[in-house]
């Protein structure tokens, strides 16, 4: 457990992006699935549902009975490793995507006479943000703040906007991992002189669910390279060579970059 893991100023901040997701994305399905909450007593105990085929006609519904869908962005790389500039925003390509229990749906079709619908906010920004909190507390779970240069930050803390530029993901879903409530993963690519760390988040991995990645951060000197790849133990890390040719038919490996070296960092650099 991180104790006082970050200050009032930073919790602050972070607070407004978690609740954009746990209450305007993720609300109903949260009152659904009965998911832990500090104010339990003070949950609505029913939804009120419009008939998509007749609007005129209301439903009150008890949300233990109404499957609300999990809604999640499915998304290709982080601009950052396609070699997008840093200013574009790929998040309008983003793809919405729902997960739901088809038993529940159709046990609630059958007894209320309704087809399902849902309602939710669109808040593509505060996801991203959330994922790369995530993503950064995992490398954090191994290194020290002052191991490497946190590129993630920034981002996570709204000092800059465009979170698609650290945070993408995999457009194929993988295959359900029972018994797996989240997996979490750090991994990194470079040379043996400079490598950029990334963590894996995937969340409700027991479900369809998508795999992102986060670019967390970079490091510099082979010193600090081999002291980090120490630290983080059994890290999957891929040393590319000079003249690495990535696959441009295949999102297997999702996070690897589609461009070698990355401008990023030939930028940073000059």
């Amino acid at each position: 457990m991180l104790v006082k893991a970050s200050c009032h100023a930073c919790a602050d901040i972070t607070k407004k992006f978690e609740q954009d997701v746990a209450r305007e994305l993720w609300g109903d399905a949260r009152l659904s699935y009965n998911a832990p909450s500090r104010r339990k007593k003070e949950r609505k105990t029913h939804v009120i549902l419009s008939d998509p085929h007749n609007p005129a006609r209301r439903v009150k519904v008890p949300y233990s009975a109404y499957p609300a869908p999990i809604v999640f962005y499915k998304m290709g790389r982080a601009g950052l490793l396609e070699g997008m500039p840093e200013s574009l925003d790929a998040s309008g390509s983003w793809k919405l995507e729902a997960l739901s229990d088809h038993d529940k749906i159709l046990e609630f079709e059958r007894r209320f006479g309704i087809k399902l619908t849902a309602k939710f906010r669109h808040v593509p920004q505060s996801f991203a943000r959330l994922i790369a909190k995530i993503g950064y507390g995992q490398v954090l779970c191994s290194l020290d703040p002052s191991d490497f240069r946190p590129i993630c930050l920034p981002y996570i803390l709204g000092d800059k906007a465009n979170a698609s530029f650290v945070v993408g993901g995999n457009w194929t879903t993988a295959q359900p991992d029972n018994g797996m409530g989240y997996v979490l993963r750090t991994m990194g690519f470079g040379t043996p002189d400079q490598i950029m760390l990334l963590a894996e988040v995937r969340l409700f991995a027991n479900n369809s669910s998508p795999t992102y990645h986060v670019v967390v951060g970079d490091l510099t000197g082979r010193e600090k390279v081999a002291d980090a790849i120490g630290k983080l133990g059994d890290m999957e890390l891929a040393l590319l060579p000079a003249k690495f040719v990535p696959r441009k038919d295949s999102d297997d490996i999702h996070w690897m970059p589609r461009c070698w070296p990355l401008p990023f960092w030939n930028h940073e650099l000059r």
